[in-house]
């Protein structure tokens, strides 16, 4: 969850050394590449940031996992953030795409520490915020992730990577486009309610959602107008929620703060920094199928 609470101060350079040790433990793929801390801690600083960046020690996480903080700037809209960069090898789906993660001296980064059980989460959904996609790429030998990304319709789509390096959260994102004629469908209204596969989900909210306010949202999934109660853990909790904001898609990373299975209900403490309109992506897993289901929803 993308936290506004302030950066910690214990050292960065502490984090990063134990990457080498985070790294062993989920793999020789993730083995760490030649030192890059120096050169993380200058671009850090010359973005205004703490360079002592450490563990957050509240313990507040999901799933028994810590709060990680995300470095400010976060939203997936720059492809450049505090010495990390997102390179695509193309920009051109459906098909696999390639990318890199690397350091301000160009170096491949290998050494991510894993979140909600993956190294990095991957989402990528068309401009008309149609599409969606949660994915998680495989890290090559040589820092390179690939993955499989549909492009049902052609257009432009944004590719947002969320990870964490040396304690930290970093959201980047990019530009795909699917070559061919393309038109956009526009954004459904405000609505509670909305239907996925065989389920229905009502969102239960605040009359009023103010940007900066943190909320909490409860999502009910129903079946058949009788409560699901065989909810099952996905990425370590029972429910996963990413809003994008309209229209520029920037992104916001929420995680549960609990649920309540015998009501098949999810709640999340959610803060969205900005007016306008947002796009909620919530998923859910029943049977060991994920379903997605989207609801538009106004922030003052």
């Amino acid at each position: 969850m993308l936290n506004s609470t302030a950066s910690r101060l214990t050292a960065f350079a502490t984090g990063l050394v134990i990457l080498s040790g985070a790294a062993a433990g989920v793999g020789a793929a993730t083995n760490a590449t030649p030192p890059f801390q120096d050169c993380l801690r200058v671009a850090a600083a010359d973005a205004g940031l703490d360079t002592s960046m450490a563990e957050n020690e509240d313990g507040g996480g999901h799933g028994g996992e810590p709060m990680i903080e995300a470095v400010p700037g976060s939203d997936g809209k720059r492809t450049e953030l505090a010495g990390l960069e997102l390179k695509p090898s193309s920009r051109s789906v459906p098909g696999t795409w390639r990318f890199r993660i690397v350091d301000c001296n160009g170096k491949a980064v290998r050494s991510f520490e894993p979140e909600q059980g993956k190294l990095l989460h991957l989402i990528v959904v068309r401009s008309d915020f149609t599409g969606y996609q949660h994915l998680h790429p495989t890290l090559g030998d040589d820092g390179t992730w690939s993955v499989a990304v549909k492009a049902p319709q052609a257009g432009r789509y944004r590719a947002i990577a969320d990870f964490v390096i040396g304690g930290r959260k970093y959201v980047l994102g990019t530009t795909l486009v699917a070559p061919g004629p393309a038109s956009e469908t526009p954004l459904p209204a405000p609505a509670e309610r909305a239907a996925v596969d065989s389920y229905e989900v009502e969102l239960q909210r605040p009359a009023v959602l103010e940007a900066g306010e943190e909320s909490q949202l409860t999502f009910r999934v129903t079946r058949h107008g009788r409560p699901v109660r065989d909810l099952q853990p996905y990425l370590g909790a029972y429910g996963h929620l990413v809003a994008l904001h309209a229209p520029d898609l920037a992104y916001s990373h929420v995680h549960p703060n609990g649920e309540d299975r015998a009501k098949g209900a999810i709640t999340f403490d959610t803060e969205l920094h900005r007016a306008g309109t947002y796009r909620l992506f919530m998923q859910f897993q029943t049977g060991g199928r994920v379903h997605t289901v989207a609801f538009t929803q106004t922030v003052s």
